[in-house]
């Protein structure tokens, strides 16, 4: 929710009430872990960049910032970034934390249907200043109240930024997002962007991840019920009169949150986008402190302390071994961020608005990170040959493998490490494939492919190791080595192929 954007937001969200209607929640299984060879040797080898403290910041926790930044101490917190709802050339970035631009819309009567900011000079300039960022493409383009933009021309504005972005910084990753909540009427929407970009480009809708925010709000039309459209309305393009109904009391349910996300992953699943990765780039309790529900209670701290603490434990333990991301643990969601700062319009806000030290919030905020250990664990988490795949007519070949290396810890300080490529398992005689690598990754599924080449090789079958050095700090050294079967063919087989439709 952009702190500029906000009266007539809040007339809309605090105006009438409903009974909340009740969702299943779904189940989320045990994670299987990555594949691992038995009696996995450990070896040396991992360099710390800095030497993370007991409050180093973590990759997991980040906030939403409606002041200037320079004016609060963020290291209680232990916050590993940030967004400010626009894109900044030269962002403050105190304790060395992480800066996620966004690219805001407006709808316009042109042929292209959208302006956007910043643009121009002033968008290349952020570009070069914030080189391997992750990109923000909208705030709630499914919002009346923010961006405001219908799934067809979303589908062209994001297309238009993803290329020229990369264009300019082929590390930067675009996400694309993020919608006020995962709810059936806004994964319409994002089925018609889906549908609309292929429609517009004959080309699957190209994605470094994936943002949505997770308010709890009413979905009423307000040309279908004035008296009682206060929360999120309907997406633009969207003629449905109502989508979930909820009440003031339904706010900081933290079942319906957890309902949101594994509904979400499903949702990615089913559309080809499996185990990408998830950045709740907004949410908290929006209600007013002293706001009462229809029991009669009021949202103070203590309660907003409580639904923060739900939804924090959830998502540090939410994993599924098909939904998750593979780099991730199979976490189910990589990034999160509370919203905010010191915005008092809402509730959640962590500074006082004036002297800037912490609220009773903040301070809940402050209390939880504290406890939490630094945490690092590399793994490989994908082995590869080629391409070209390899093929032999007998002779021996060369071909190259890879290895998505990963690290699903908690740190915010990329950690470096070594990697080796071995032709059997290290512990029974393995012999070394190529140079060692190596790669320096934070945690929350941070990742980096690693290549060596492979020299005289005859056909058949083999099955290629990847040993991470182990870290004294790792949670888990049993994940540090990995198999993946590489075959040199002597005959190729065309097979067709049958692609899923769009929904």
């Amino acid at each position: 929710m952009n702190a500029t954007r906000t009266k007539r937001a809040l007339r809309l969200c605090l105006w009438g009430l409903l009974p909340g209607l009740l969702l299943l929640i779904g189940a989320i299984s045990k994670p299987t872990p990555p594949a691992v060879a038995e009696g996995a040797a450990a070896v040396t080898g991992v360099t710390a960049v800095t030497n993370p403290t007991d409050d180093a910041p973590l990759c997991r926790f980040g906030v939403n910032v409606t002041n200037n930044i320079n004016a609060t101490d963020l290291s209680p917190l232990r916050v590993g970034w940030y967004m400010n709802f626009g894109a900044d050339a030269n962002p403050p970035r105190p304790n060395g934390i992480e800066y996620m631009p966004a690219i805001r819309f407006l709808p316009d009567t042109s042929a292209q249907g959208y302006t956007y900011a910043p643009s121009g000079a002033d968008l290349l300039d952020v570009i070069a200043s914030n080189p391997g960022a992750k990109w923000l493409i909208s705030n709630e383009p499914d919002s009346p109240f923010q961006d405001n933009l219908e799934p067809v021309v979303y589908a062209r504005a994001y297309h238009e930024l993803y290329y020229l972005i990369k264009g300019h910084d082929p590390t930067a990753k675009i996400i694309i997002g993020s919608i006020v909540q995962a709810t059936p009427v806004r994964l319409l929407y994002l089925d018609r962007v889906l549908i609309s970009y292929h429609a517009q480009y004959n080309d699957t809708l190209p994605t470094d991840g994936w943002s949505i925010h997770n308010y709890i709000l009413n979905e009423v039309s307000c040309d279908y019920d004035p008296s009682n459209c206060w929360g999120a309305d309907i997406p633009p393009g969207i003629e449905w009169p109502y989508g979930e109904v909820w009440g003031i009391r339904d706010n900081d349910r933290v079942d319906i949150f957890i309902e949101r996300i594994t509904r979400f992953r499903q949702w990615l699943a089913n559309r080809g986008y499996t185990g990408q990765p998830i950045y709740l780039t907004e949410y908290s309790v929006l209600m007013p402190a002293d706001f009462i529900d229809e029991d009669g209670n009021a949202f103070p701290p203590a309660r907003v302390n409580a639904f923060m603490a739900g939804t924090y434990n959830y998502m540090l333990a939410a994993t599924d071994p098909i939904l998750g991301d593979p780099n991730d643990g199979y976490r189910l969601v990589q990034q999160w961020a509370w919203f905010s700062t010191t915005e008092d319009v809402y509730n959640g806000s962590l500074f006082n608005r004036d002297t800037y030290t912490l609220t009773e919030i903040g301070n809940f905020f402050a209390g939880y990170t504290a406890s939490l250990n630094n945490e690092v664990d590399f793994y490989p988490s994908r082995i590869s040959a080629g391409p070209p795949l390899p093929f032999s007519q007998g002779e021996p070949v060369t071909t190259t493998l890879h290895a998505r290396i990963a690290n699903s810890g908690n740190l915010a300080t990329p950690i470096t490490t070594t990697v080796r490529f071995y032709d059997a398992h290290p512990q029974n005689g393995g012999i070394q494939i190529g140079a060692e690598q190596i790669v320096s990754l934070s945690g929350c599924g941070d990742n980096q492919d690693v290549t060596v080449v492979w020299s005289n090789i005859p056909p058949g079958a083999y099955d290629v190791y990847v040993q991470v050095a182990v870290d004294t700090g790792e949670i888990n050294t049993d994940n540090n080595i990995a198999a993946g079967r590489i075959l040199i063919g002597t005959e190729i087989t065309f097979l067709p192929t049958i692609r899923r439709s769009l929904p």
